[in-house]
């Protein structure tokens, strides 16, 4: 709470003295808003021998956000945000809390934030009723292996929100780009919390996305690459490049992404995932598959692996208000060839206000 107030703080200050240096257009607007998510599932997984897990589960996810936002006379528009947990996750209270500035010549942000690689790139997959900051499937399914599955395929599972700065450029013709920097990284997303002189630094993440149309549908592409100092003792820093496409036509989309890392371990991790969604009217079905794989040990020689497909569905009860479910899978192989089995069903309410 403390690293909360402060970046508030921080970011009212800037706010104040944009403002108070220029001649706001229009007066500051606050607003409050949030979402409530909550869900349920029911799960069938290998057990370990005496191991007893429990086949049922209800997950929640509460949210709460506040806006500041004015536009000045010059026409450049300042931001400050914050959003912060209600209900607590990950042993943290703040999920994001930055400042920006948006000008003519790009935008400019300054705080914790999720990172302009998963800001560009967008969702890898479509998903009918989950989302991309919502990986449920690792808590009703007890991870095997060491595989990334949150935030597998952007640069988040690095910097988490750790806080750093950012520049997004104008479109140029549909193409934006965009950079960011992490002095220090997260340590949700492996930093160490006794000495930071063993936890990677100096996270630079470096991405692109380019968006056009063709008769009744449009397609997109995006890219990016992250570099992050040694730790100490260590050869090198965290290092991946990931690439993501879609495409929509009438009601359909169809996207998939790619992602190579070669973090500070040596334990090198590849993942690809493909998915295709429907829409009609307030209903909406969805289909995915991913495969990732790592290498157990250094010499590459034994490599973990999971596969898993999910099938969602949902219905727009009304503005703010969805309901879904969601059938899932997993197949996860161990460092030592094991095989593990699991599948489950999820079902769920989503309000946004």
């Amino acid at each position: 709470m403390r690293t909360f107030c402060s970046t508030v703080l921080a970011a009212s200050a800037l706010f104040l003295g944009a403002t108070h240096a220029v001649q706001a257009a229009e007066p500051i607007t606050l607003t409050l808003g949030g979402r409530l998510r909550e869900f349920f599932y029911v799960a069938d997984q290998t057990n370990r021998p005496a191991e007893r897990l429990n086949a049922t589960g209800v997950i929640s996810d509460v949210r709460v956000a506040f806006q500041g936002r004015t536009v000045l006379d010059n026409g450049i528009t300042v931001r400050a945000f914050a959003r912060i947990y209600a209900v607590g996750r990950f042993n943290r209270t703040l999920d994001e809390a930055f400042a920006e500035v948006s000008t003519g010549v790009g935008k400019f942000r300054i705080g914790e934030t999720e990172g302009v690689n998963a800001r560009l790139l967008g969702d890898t997959v479509p998903e009918a009723f989950l989302s991309r900051d919502e990986e449920l499937l690792d808590q009703a399914l007890v991870p095997r292996t060491g595989i990334t599955v949150r935030d597998a395929f952007s640069f988040r599972r690095f910097t988490g929100n750790a806080p750093g700065v950012a520049y997004e450029t104008p479109e140029f013709g549909s193409l934006k780009l965009g950079v960011a920097y992490h002095p220090s990284l997260s340590p949700f997303a492996g930093g160490s919390p006794i000495d930071k002189r063993f936890a990677p630094s100096n996270g630079v993440d470096v991405s692109g996305a380019y968006a056009g149309d063709f008769a009744g549908g449009t397609y997109r592409i995006g890219a990016g690459y992250f570099h992050s100092n040694p730790s100490l003792l260590r050869i090198d820093g965290n290092t991946a490049f990931n690439v993501t496409a879609g495409v929509t036509y009438g009601g359909w989309e169809v996207s998939g992404g790619y992602m190579d890392v070669s973090p500070t371990s040596g334990l090198d991790e590849t993942a690809w995932t493909v998915g295709a969604l429907y829409a009609i009217g307030p209903f909406r079905i969805s289909a995915n598959f991913m495969r990732a794989t790592r290498e157990a040990v250094r010499t590459g020689r034994r490599r973990e692996r999971l596969d898993r497909e999910s099938l969602q569905g949902s219905y727009k009860l009304a503005p703010g208000v969805t309901l879904g479910v969601a059938g899932f899978r997993a197949d996860q192989t161990d460092a030592a060839g094991a095989s593990w089995d699991g599948a489950g069903f999820l079902s769920g309410i989503k309000l946004q206000f």
